[in-house]
């Protein structure tokens, strides 16, 4: 393939990535489940905590007490929230005495999480491959509200950075190539929707404006990949992402890379969009048999 994978033509800013061991911390917007107390995002913040600190306790549990101890809430709003928690079948308390554990609630939103886990199986050997082939550090990005979330990683001999520090880790879309790739196939009032949300931070705290992610999205559409948009201070690498999609085009994933950018020459470019565009197509088929059709 040839033309349209020059590194000067797809250049509306190529964009990234800072170190991997950097925390993300700003929530995505959730919400509220109608069963627990007011009291907005802190009620929510609060209470995932105290799923994750008896997540982290396995089959031990943790008593209100250690959730008072490791967490810094009050006794009494541990009781409070634990209660909803329970009503929600997000957590139980055997003989309701003891240590809490983590409820059957969560088992049905881990099947109905299946299809995330296929994406994660079918991709993963092939970001192995391209890892070997390029020898850079893939990664692999499913969209969850307001951002990316980072399901898997493979990194090269020389590991290379993220914005996403981890598996798991969450980027705000409009930051990174693999945000693009995604955000540029939403339906319209979803994407619309999504920048309100985030375009004053991504402004704020890198320098993206609407006008930039706009040109990034509109290009990825027209080329099949992305560079991302650059902020204000970009870091000493770079890379490309393409989106994979189902029956009706909408996006579900992306795959992306990072690499140095002295790395990335004309040549290397052109083969990367090729490997990438290559994989995409297979892992659609893959993923979406056509006699599965709607």
């Amino acid at each position: 393939m040839q033309t349209s994978h020059s590194v000067i033509s797809i250049k509306p800013k190529i964009s990234l990535i800072v170190m991997r061991n950097r925390k993300y911390s700003d929530m995505d917007k959730v919400l509220r489940p109608k069963h627990l107390p007011t009291g907005g995002i802190q009620t929510l913040d609060r209470s995932s905590l105290l799923i994750e600190l008896i997540a982290q306790a396995g089959e031990q549990g943790m008593t209100a007490a250690k959730l008072e101890e490791h967490s810094g809430i009050s006794i009494a709003t541990i009781y409070r929230l634990v209660q909803a928690l329970r009503q929600m079948g997000l957590l139980r308390q055997p003989r309701n005495r003891g240590p809490y554990l983590l409820g059957y609630q969560l088992i049905a939103w881990g099947n109905a999480a299946s299809q995330t886990q296929k994406i994660r199986r079918v991709v993963r050997p092939t970001l192995q491959k391209l890892t070997v082939q390029f020898d850079c550090s893939f990664f692999l990005f499913v969209p969850d509200g307001y951002n990316v979330l980072c399901l898997d990683i493979q990194d090269s001999s020389s590991p290379t950075c993220s914005y996403a520090h981890d598996v798991g880790g969450r980027i705000r879309h409009g930051l990174g190539q693999a945000s693009i790739a995604i955000l540029s196939h939403l339906p319209d009032t979803e994407y619309q929707d999504v920048l309100a949300q985030n375009q004053i931070w991504l402004h704020r705290d890198y320098g993206i404006s609407r006008r930039d992610i706009d040109q990034a999205s509109a290009m990825c559409r027209h080329l099949g990949f992305t560079g991302g948009v650059e902020g204000r201070n970009p870091p000493d690498f770079t890379g490309l992402a393409c989106p994979i999609l189902d029956f009706h085009s909408l996006p579900v994933a992306a795959i992306s890379c990072s690499l140095p950018r002295t790395q990335m020459t004309e040549s290397y470019h052109n083969e990367l969009c090729d490997g990438l565009e290559q994989h995409r197509k297979s892992l659609q088929h893959n993923l979406y048999n056509e006699a599965d059709a709607p």
